[in-house]
């Protein structure tokens, strides 16, 4: 029976996340959570925390925004037990739909369903990581559960061309993109004056992201060692975390960087950052819809970035910023110095790639987007 019928009241949607930060799926939750309309989405929010857990930043963003959001204890590997507590919420809340962002979640949601005919299973996928062996067999366990939901949403075209059409036909799939709250985003760095730098003095460089192989860090760090004697001014800092940060930072040293490199570790106060960067460098190997670019393109921060995933559904080349391809330290090289050769062209072209923010990437339009779709596909047994 359709959630479509009048007096049924709210599609119950109950979303599942398996990380404590409030990232760019993070705030994508969170954000969503506070702007769905409560006559037509219930939505709820679960995240597994893991044992001795002190400070779980999304429960704690969530309660500050009065935003439901239920602890599933969580032992690691495959627990029983958080099937039984996705089971608990489905009965006690009513759920008619829930939601899953990652691989372990999406597991957990398949056998919640089990004998609860009655739900439907929807899946965000940000974009798979393969730079190990390990890491591909999870990518195609990951493309293999896909056919198991309901409904999968992509958050990027690029990512539609990833998956083959006779594993998840285009009925099943929404391409819904990430999005900006551009209405509170920034703060009073949203109309902060911008004056190109010089390139003989000092030029910051910002990279955002978890510090991980997939993310190119390293060879960023090589491309800068090669434009250090021209631009003795150039800096670098790291905003993130990551298993790569050891290795990234010995990596700094062998190349003589270490004063010039900046490890910031997680940060809440992005707009800072960005209002004190000159050029935001995407070196990554793949993406899926990066929240970096939307946010340091909203800011009006020149952006220079690898050509890969939804990046380019962002920036376009030439017009709202620079694109280069991916792997390449020649390539890094050649793009800072275009930007430090012009500053003022690459700040031109940053009006280009905010107003396509504001036309293209608004959380008004998104909220909208996934309300219609929870009530397309919500659904109870009668």
């Amino acid at each position: 029976m359709s959630r479509l019928e009048p007096n049924r009241g709210p599609i119950r949607v109950l979303h599942l996340r398996d990380s404590p930060w409030v990232d760019g799926p993070g705030r994508t939750i969170l954000e969503s959570a506070s702007r769905f309309d409560r006559h037509r989405v219930d939505y709820r929010v679960a995240v597994l925390v893991s044992p001795g857990a002190t400070v779980h930043p999304m429960i704690v963003q969530a309660g500050s925004r009065g935003i439901p959001i239920y602890p599933i204890p969580d032992r690691g590997g495959f627990d029983t037990g958080v099937v039984e507590e996705i089971k608990s919420l489905v009965d006690r809340f009513s759920i008619d739909v829930i939601h899953a962002s990652d691989l372990r979640t999406s597991v957990y949601c398949i056998l919640a369903k089990r004998q609860r005919v009655h739900l439907a299973l929807v899946r965000t996928t940000h974009g798979w990581i393969a730079n190990t062996l390990r890491r591909r067999v999870m990518r195609a366990f990951d493309k293999v559960l896909l056919r198991l939901f309901d409904h999968v949403i992509l958050v990027s075209h690029a990512m539609r061309e990833l998956v083959p059409r006779w594993c998840l036909p285009d009925a099943r799939v929404t391409v819904v993109h990430n999005a900006l709250p551009l209405e509170s985003y920034g703060g009073s760095q949203v109309d902060r004056s911008r004056p190109a730098p010089d390139p003989s003095g000092p030029v910051m460089l910002l990279n955002v992201g978890r510090l991980s192989p997939e993310k190119g860090q390293d060879l960023l760090l090589r491309a800068v060692a090669c434009l250090a004697q021209e631009f003795p001014g150039l800096r670098l800092r790291f905003a993130g975390i990551g298993a790569m940060e050891p290795q990234l930072k010995a990596l700094a040293a062998k190349l003589g960087l270490a004063e010039r490199v900046e490890f910031l570790g997680y940060r809440h106060d992005m707009p800072e950052l960005y209002a004190e960067a000159d050029l935001v460098v995407q070196s990554s190997l793949t993406e899926g819809l990066p929240n970096v670019i939307l946010e340091a393109a909203f800011l009006g921060v020149p952006v220079m970035a690898t050509n890969v995933g939804g990046t380019r559904e962002i920036i376009e080349h030439g017009k709202g910023g620079w694109l280069i391809e991916s792997g390449s330290v020649d390539a890094i090289v050649a793009g800072v110095t275009r930007y430090l050769n012009d500053p003022s062209d690459c700040l031109r072209m940053t009006q280009v790639a905010r107003r396509r923010v504001f036309d293209t990437f608004s959380f008004d339009a998104r909220v909208k987007k996934m309300t219609a779709l929870y009530e397309q596909i919500g659904c109870r047994s009668p």
